[in-house]
């Protein structure tokens, strides 16, 4: 059980790191081949979609985010057996496979220009992605408040006020970028794109004080 602590809480770690450093990587070359400085999650001048699908990022940025979301099905499919040892009746592992095939099929459309409707299912499934990880990172500190319930201790306590703190961060994005969805709202491109990259790092953040809180699980 500690050594199934441990694992979940490295992997909720490289949940964070594999996505964060892909972007900013992708970031650095875009500004680089631009000759421009770039800092969207304030200017919004760019998108992650048109940053990822360049052709000096589209692979390492494609790669990156497939094997971040093989290792976020396998991480749910951790949890989904880790809350059902303690009777904590969950769908993690269904989500988790849900919200990553939507993951997947928009990288499987980003970049290509042979297809009409390539950015419309880019648009659908992104929005999709967004609401179940959204959701799922809702349940999964819901699950582990459940447990963690009698437990004290400072960097526990801060953790969970974190996480409490990203999902209402979370939940702003989402009201506020929502007329996004429709395509025929004439929605402020660099706004847009200011609450998408803010939005992408806090629901990457987020695993960060979970890896705190799974790896303060009971034994």
């Amino acid at each position: 059980m500690r050594d199934s602590k441990k694992i979940l809480s490295l992997i909720s770690i490289l949940l964070f790191l594999i996505p964060f450093s892909t972007i900013i990587i992708c970031l650095e070359n875009h500004s680089d081949f631009k000759n421009e400085h770039f800092f969207p999650f304030f200017d919004g001048k760019v998108s992650i979609s048109l940053v990822g699908r360049q052709f000096y990022n589209v692979f390492l940025f494609k790669f990156s985010f497939l094997f971040y979301g093989l290792l976020s099905i396998l991480y749910y499919s951790f949890l989904f057996k880790h809350f059902n040892k303690f009777q904590i009746k969950n769908s993690l592992n269904t989500m988790g496979l849900a919200l990553n095939l939507f993951l997947f099929i928009y990288l499987m459309f980003l970049g290509d220009k042979s297809f009409d409707f390539s950015s419309s299912i880019r648009r659908i499934t992104i929005v999709i992605y967004i609401i179940l990880l959204f959701i799922i990172h809702i349940r999964t500190f819901f699950y582990l408040r459940i447990l963690l319930n009698k437990k004290k201790g400072f960097f526990l306590s801060l953790s969970q006020n974190i996480c409490i703190f990203f999902l209402i961060v979370m939940s702003l994005f989402v009201i506020i970028g929502s007329p996004w969805v429709n395509p025929l709202i004439d929605y402020p491109y660099n706004l847009k794109n200011v609450i998408e990259w803010n939005f992408f790092l806090i629901t990457i953040l987020f695993y960060l004080p979970i890896s705190v809180l799974l790896y303060n699980l009971k034994k």
